[in-house]
């Protein structure tokens, strides 16, 4: 019989050790700085395999070195395994680095009186790619709503002409340097103001509500603007206007013209406009009113047109409505709204079309002479050599 001998246990161990050789695993060293965290053994990477107890080899993958990890030609390179740095994407969620977040280049205040030049420029030039390139330039697209606000409070005191191209360049910005979110919150920094833009401009609230029913038409903000709760609180009255302006018939196509004719459109709409302008002028005898009207088409190469027009629009009237056109004629020339070179312009191309004149009106001719003759007196053509 054999009995349990603790020390027996103790004995073969100690002469298991003897002839067993027992792998040394080297200390691991983790180079810092590193993504990779390559593992380094002291006195270099053993190139053998480990072995078990019983002297078998055993890969467990710790002694494996890749010679090609850290080659830059080889497709798995990553730059980031030398550097120890990851590159996010500046505009990642996951950026947290305030060195790294996109900040404007100026301050608000700076761009507020950037922006003003820029916008009195584009009122005298009409340039959209030029005030496109400026506001880019400033690379403030925080600060862009500001843009708007003030193109809007700066056209108040302009003309028609003016809050034509500001409607226009709101749809060509729109929506790669002007976002909708952008014009509304413009908007509603302008409603702000309101009232101390109104003690300039009384017509303030009323051009307010047709610029945002125009915008609402050029699709540069949503129609659910109309109903978006902030805007509503501060924009109140002028909201509430430019819905009514979109619901009345054709409400679209009158807003698309809201700002009349005079803003570049084509030909044939600026001489339905100037027929227009006429007709209610030998209906009513408003001098005044006409020479508005006139003067809103910010066309002084195309007041020969009007000259010409009012000549064929009266050419069937009585002779006192001829007459009440040519004092019209000679209100324009005195106050130098119609030139002497367009007079004459005008009368040359009724000359050369009296052939078809004739056909509407027989005594064409006669009339044509009639207005020439008072046109010499009142000093809206020379006079004969």
């Amino acid at each position: 019989l054999h009995f349990y001998d603790p020390t027996s246990i103790t004995a073969n161990n100690i002469l298991m050790a003897t002839f067993v050789k027992k792998p040394v695993i080297p200390e691991s060293v983790v180079e810092e700085g590193t993504a990779k965290r390559n593992i380094l053994r002291k006195g270099g990477v053993s190139k053998g395999r480990k072995e078990t107890a019983a002297g078998k080899s055993l890969d467990d993958g710790s002694l494996y070195e890749d010679s090609s990890a850290l080659d830059a030609h080889d497709p798995n390179y990553d730059s980031e395994e030398e550097t120890g740095t990851k590159n996010i994407p500046k505009l990642s969620g996951l950026h947290r680095d305030e060195r790294d977040i996109i900040k404007p280049k100026v301050s608000i205040s700076t761009y507020k009186k950037k922006v003003e030049p820029i916008i009195m420029e584009y009122f005298v030039s009409g340039d959209v790619s030029d005030i496109a390139s400026s506001i880019q330039e400033l690379d403030a697209p925080q600060y862009a709503f500001e843009f708007v606000k003030r193109i809007f409070s700066m056209s108040m005191d302009k003309d028609d002409r003016e809050r034509e191209s500001v409607s226009r360049l709101l749809t060509q910005l729109h929506p790669d340097i002007l976002s909708s979110s952008t014009i509304e919150k413009g908007l509603e920094r302008l409603f702000e103001i309101i009232d101390e833009i109104e003690k300039d401009a009384p017509a303030a609230r009323n051009i307010m509500a047709a610029y945002i029913a125009r915008a609402v038409v050029d699709e540069v903000i949503p129609p659910s603007y109309l109903s978006d709760s902030v805007a509503c609180d501060l924009g109140g009255d002028m909201i509430e206007r430019a819905k009514l302006l979109l619901s009345r018939d054709h409400g679209g196509a009158k807003l698309e013209k809201i700002w009349g004719p005079g803003d570049g459109r084509p030909v044939e709409e600026m001489k339905v406009a100037v027929d227009q302008l006429l007709q209610e002028y030998l209906l009513s005898g408003d001098m005044e009113e006409a020479v508005r009207c006139i003067c809103e088409l910010h066309a002084p190469l195309f007041s020969h047109e009007v000259v010409k027009r009012a000549v064929i629009n009266s050419m069937d009237k009585s002779a006192e409505k001829q007459l009440q056109m040519s004092k019209l004629l000679a209100h324009l020339s005195k106050n130098e709204i119609v030139s002497v070179v367009q007079a004459e312009k005008a009368f040359q191309r009724l000359e050369a079309a009296l052939p078809d004149l004739t056909l509407d009106t027989p005594c064409a001719k006669k009339v044509l002479e009639e207005f020439k003759q008072r046109a010499i007196v009142d000093g809206v053509l020379p006079p004969k050599p």
